[in-house]
């Protein structure tokens, strides 16, 4: 481990002393989800909009939807060129989307991570938190209607809508304000990559961030036959414990977790109040002598049906590649800051 950690601190000296660098930014469509996890939504990703800019040079935007072919202005050499180091605010996504959405698979050596070099010196890794934190001026703040464009742009509509996709076309002028927007987030990055302290992501700790990365990007095989079992047995017992409870209040009360229904029932037919269907408090009454038992048969159930929960399972299933592997597990000085 030593001798690959010196291997890749000097990478990173080499690395630092070229001083070339290229800001790069993605805008994203893709109609897989990003919340369950990143890498499958990488594998329907569609890059938009790509902005970017090459050293203090002005900011750039190549709009993907109007035309796939490369900008003459040497974005496909810088970024094919070893020489050249990649900034980029959350280098997982954007490397992931120059990878599957642009056909480029880059080595994680040449890049710079602005957000995690804000994570290092315990600061917010959102951009525009970090802006605010650290008094970014107005003009290159985030724009405030930005949530509203990538809602707008980056996903499907709702299933209500007769459009199925917001475009360039569909909503020129949007479009034209989304451009500007996705262009802000190069002026952010850079400037606030130029205040921010830099002492914390140099040398091991970049040896270990690129570690980090190379271990997230490879994951690990989950046991999908157990997960789905495991979700599969889940129903079963629900569908157990659905009948149990209607059989012991004669359809009173339609399921262990109607906890309000529940309630109501053991007031009405065994005089007894309890004051809510906390796990605490089903566990303290449980051990009244003087509790009716047929109370306490209900009080079992509900705790049952309470503590049986696939909701882990279930995330875990939506997280996987398509290749079964779970990536992306690890985040690089992720305590709370």
């Amino acid at each position: 481990m030593s001798g690959l950690i010196t291997e890749i601190i000097g990478q990173q000296h080499a690395l630092d002393a070229r001083g070339i660098r290229l800001w790069f930014d993605t805008e994203t469509f893709s109609t897989v989800d990003l919340k369950p996890g990143l890498y499958p939504y990488l594998e329907k990703v569609e890059a938009m909009i790509a902005t970017y800019a090459f050293d203090d040079g002005e900011v750039r935007a190549w709009d993907r939807t109007a035309s796939l072919e490369w900008p003459s202005d040497g974005l496909r050499a810088a970024l094919d060129d070893p020489q050249v180091t990649i900034y980029c605010h959350n280098v997982s996504f954007d490397r992931g989307v120059l990878k599957h959405g642009m056909g480029l698979d880059i080595p994680i050596e040449r890049f710079y991570d602005t957000s995690i070099q804000a994570r290092t010196h315990a600061l917010p890794a959102h951009l525009a938190e970090l802006g605010e934190v650290l008094g970014l001026g107005d003009d290159l703040a985030k724009i405030k209607e930005g949530k509203a464009l990538i809602q707008l742009f980056c996903k499907p509509r709702p299933k209500n809508s007769e459009l199925r996709r917001a475009t360039r076309l569909t909503h020129p002028e949007e479009w034209a304000r989304f451009i500007a927007y996705a262009k802000q987030d190069i002026l952010a990055m850079r400037e606030l990559h130029r205040i921010m302290p830099k002492w914390n992501y140099t040398g091991a700790e970049m040896a270990l961030w690129h570690l980090d990365q190379k271990i997230n990007n490879r994951g690990f095989l989950v046991d999908l036959d157990l997960a789905n079992a495991a979700v599969v047995a889940f129903d079963l017992e629900k569908t157990r414990l659905k009948s149990e409870i209607q059989e012991a209040t004669n359809d009173a009360v339609d399921s262990a977790t109607k906890g309000a229904q529940l309630l109501a029932h053991i007031l009405q037919d065994y005089g007894v109040s309890l004051p809510d269907m906390k796990k605490s408090t089903l566990e303290r009454r449980l051990n009244d002598p003087d509790l009716p038992e047929g109370v306490k048969e209900l009080l079992r159930i509900r705790l049952e049906a309470s503590g049986t929960s696939v909701t882990k399972y279930k995330a875990l299933l939506k997280a996987v590649s398509k290749d079964g592997r779970l990536r992306g597990t690890l985040q690089f000085a992720g305590a709370g800051r």
